[in-house]
């Protein structure tokens, strides 16, 4: 769907503020054609949210990218002994509870957002029906662990999609689904939150009449917002969950005494308008978002504060397959190269995080692309912090964005400058 305004986030806002009579809420709709929840963690750990929602950071984070993390592994995907539906029901889990995990924890000593789950995929990318409702099998197990809100869109529609064969709601031949769709999943969405609504109000008058107070009022973890259960893993033993959980209790208690959290006040939350990303500086080429005059502005600034010229780089717009225009950076001949340059950095560096695209195809062939971190030492000479190879060619056919994280080898201190160098050792272009 190339307008953003007929697509789901829109309606449900529209949706609510005229059931409720007032302009209640308002959704931003931050989804990147082509990304998945790995790429949606970062957003929301490295608080990649539009300047007026920065301020404050949003009440509640809607994740939706059923169908990207449904995606079976492109290395199993033709392979006939491969269990998809395990392998997708691993992936899945992993992507999905990075993401809660960031989003929990994102607005450090104040009360988290509410995590929602929206599960709007029903295929086709498998055979197995098990491999596609893989996903909504992870939601479900982690929702309840994390305490989190999980909706089905899928759930809602599947009888008359699969079994009774309307395509009403249901693509058969493309993940991408009509208006239609788009409409139910934003009324699926509405009713769940007013079931949600509905029931938290009537615990609110069991406990205020009742004087009702649950276990979990009696321990630290209300308080601390900084607790989160330990990971959900295969790895994770019913032997050992009650040590565990012990163990990120103290954890959480730690990090709550050396943020200063006891020192929060509930005006806080209204007050305080710090910044509160851990970047110098973050962003992710979206479509009426950090555009094409952004990107152009942001590399040519930089370039020119490492002295070094840009060779083989430039700014793409394309309208690509789906509803999204996909833009970005992209290299345009073998020997590119660029390197940026920030100089007296606002706080202290320890990784850089890069987001790119894999692709397909004879275009995509053999794209590699070197990154090199470094800091300009005491002696005015480059010292070398991260060097990492990332590839951009991909045996599947499908283009999505990943993410790479490069740890430095120390810190580089507030103050000083950091370089990034991006030399294309592979193919003939990357993005």
């Amino acid at each position: 769907m190339q307008n953003f305004n007929c697509a789901w986030p829109m309606r449900l806002q529209l949706l609510i503020n005229q059931f409720f009579d007032m302009d209640l809420v308002k959704v931003y709709n931050l989804g990147v054609g082509g990304t998945n929840s790995g790429v949606a963690s970062n957003m929301v750990k490295y608080w990649m949210y539009p300047t007026e929602l920065a301020k404050v950071g949003p009440d509640v984070v809607v994740n939706s990218y059923s169908t990207n993390d449904s995606l079976p592994p492109w290395d199993l995907k033709d392979d006939p002994n491969a269990d998809l539906a395990t392998a997708v029901l691993d992936q899945a889990r992993n992507g999905l509870q990075q993401f809660i995990r960031a989003a929990l924890t994102s607005n450090r000593c104040r009360v988290p957002p509410l995590v929602v789950h929206v599960d709007d995929y029903l295929g086709p990318q498998q055979d197995s029906l098990l491999g596609e409702m893989s996903y909504n099998t992870a939601m479900r197990q982690l929702a309840k662990w994390y305490d989190t809100f999980a909706i089905s869109y899928g759930e809602v529609v599947r009888d008359i999609s699969w079994l009774e064969g309307d395509s009403t709601f249901f693509n058969k031949n493309d993940v991408h689904f009509s208006n239609w769709a788009h409409q139910t999943i934003a009324w699926s969405i509405g009713f769940a939150s007013l079931e949600l609504l509905s029931t938290f109000c009537d615990d609110e008058f069991a406990r205020a009449v009742y004087n009702f107070t649950s276990t979990a009022e009696h321990n630290m973890i209300p308080n601390n917002h900084l607790y989160l259960p330990p990971p959900l893993t295969r790895e994770l033993l019913r032997k050992d969950v009650e040590e565990k959980h012990a163990e990120a209790l103290i954890s959480a208690q730690e990090s709550y005494v050396a943020m200063g959290c006891s020192n929060k006040t509930a005006g806080d939350d209204d007050n305080e308008l710090e910044d509160r990303s851990p970047c110098i500086v973050s962003w992710i080429a979206t479509p009426g978002g950090y555009g094409v005059p952004q990107i152009s502005h942001f590399m040519d600034r930089h370039s020119k504060n490492s002295g070094v010229p840009i060779r083989g780089w430039k700014t793409e717009n394309q309208l690509a397959e789906g509803w999204g225009n996909k833009i970005g950076w992209v290299a345009t001949q073998s020997d590119a190269t660029f390197t940026l340059q920030f100089d007296r950095i606002e706080k202290d560096v320890n990784s850089v995080t890069v987001f790119y695209l894999r692709s397909y195809g004879e275009k995509w062939d053999e794209s590699n692309a070197r990154f090199t971190v470094s800091t300009i030492d005491g002696n005015n000479h480059d010292k070398v912090m991260s060097t990492y190879d990332i590839a951009g060619f991909s045996e599947d056919r499908h283009s999505l964005t990943l993410s790479q994280e490069l740890k430095l080898s120390g810190t580089i201190g507030k103050g000083k400058s950091l370089r990034i160098k991006v030399d294309l050792i592979g193919g003939s272009t990357f993005k």
